[in-house]
């Protein structure tokens, strides 16, 4: 029988490093562009029209709506539009006023059945 302790044992393996992932190589530099393409100026100017369109649209509904805001001393105006956030100004007796969200729902509900399009109106200061 052979004795184990006295017989020599192997030596155990070395670590070894991880292996390094292999970087790609870095892509070339695009080309600049050379201007926009043909349809493009085509579609910018049809989605101005359309900004100006809703935005006349806008302004219709709140002059629809301006004579019942003066007759309680208020007013509204049109600040801006950002896609369907539109934001207004309420201005007058309406500043303060605890009927405000009101009067905003009402041009909000107003500006939605012209617009045929769910949108929120936004009182600004």
């Amino acid at each position: 029988m052979l004795d184990e302790v006295n017989t020599p044992k192997a030596a155990a393996p070395e670590p070894t490093a991880p292996a390094r992932a292999a970087r790609p190589a870095p892509m070339p530099p695009m080309a600049p562009a050379r201007g926009p393409s043909p349809a493009r100026p085509q579609r910018e100017r049809v989605m101005e029209a359309d900004t100006l369109e809703r935005i006349k649209v806008i302004e219709a509904a709140i002059e629809e709506l301006r004579p019942f805001l003066k007759r309680d001393g208020g007013d509204c105006e049109l600040v801006d539009v950002e896609g369907n956030t539109i934001y207004v100004k309420l201005t007058g007796a309406c500043v303060g006023c605890h009927m405000a969200s009101v009067t905003i729902h009402g041009v909000q509900e107003r500006l939605i059945a012209m617009l045929r399009t769910p949108l929120r109106v936004i009182p600004v200061g």
